[in-house]
């Protein structure tokens, strides 16, 4: 009969890429208090578990957004993870992984109706609805020839079979957050518009709904 191990809490790092599975560490607390005649305490744990992409895919949440939840993770014990992947005590095959209601988020009181908090809070969003929003500036790529719309670019069905792995959508996120666009242009050819190369690009923008990239023929 298999073993089993049942972990619950927040991931203590981020999510390591290692192509065909990812990784993250999760820590168990021991109890408190030993039963009574037992001279000995319980422990802190750090597991790493193991996942595939798919069942990541399934918690339909980003990378960044992943060590802020908290999940219950239903796995077996293995010690065939290499060392240098395995940065927890015990490495631990994830069968299945579920996002848990966070009990320690603090809910919102909605303040009620003529009060002062009400009053108070339709001020500060009438404030807001009245700035006026500044878009940051495109910071153009080096090597961009054109700007062209998403919708323009012919993806190869060879492409869209593969998904590019965290590491490298999460470095084009970081280049879109800081930059306002991807960090490269994207590799198309210049008379069909089908894309050629840099289908990490060009899947991160799909999936941040940008108007527009840089290109390159």
């Amino acid at each position: 009969m298999a073993q089993k191990i049942s972990l619950t809490g927040r991931p203590t790092s981020s999510i390591q890429d290692y192509g065909k599975y990812l990784a993250f560490d999760m820590e168990e607390k021991g109890s408190p208090n030993a039963p009574k005649g037992i001279p000995f305490q319980s422990n802190a744990i750090t597991y790493t578990v193991v996942l595939s992409p798919k069942q990541f895919n399934k918690l339909n949440i980003t990378q960044e957004e992943f060590s802020q939840r908290r999940f219950v993770v239903q796995g077996e014990p293995c010690f065939d993870i290499p060392f240098e992947q395995c940065t927890g005590e015990i490495g631990v095959i994830c069968m299945q992984i579920q996002e848990i209601e966070d009990k320690a988020k603090e809910k919102k009181q909605i303040p009620k109706k003529g009060s002062r908090a009400q009053k108070s809070v339709e001020s500060k969003h009438q404030e807001e609805s009245t700035k006026v929003k500044v878009k940051k500036p495109l910071l153009v790529p080096k090597g961009t020839k054109d700007w062209m719309s998403l919708d323009d670019i012919k993806v190869p069905e060879s492409f869209l079979q593969f998904t590019p792995g965290i590491a490298k959508q999460k470095a084009v996120e970081e280049s879109i957050e800081k930059n306002g666009t991807v960090d490269k242009p994207i590799i198309i050819n210049p008379e069909t518009h089908e894309l050629l190369d840099s289908y990490s690009r060009y899947y991160v923008a799909k999936k941040k709904n940008l108007d527009r990239v840089p290109v390159h023929y």
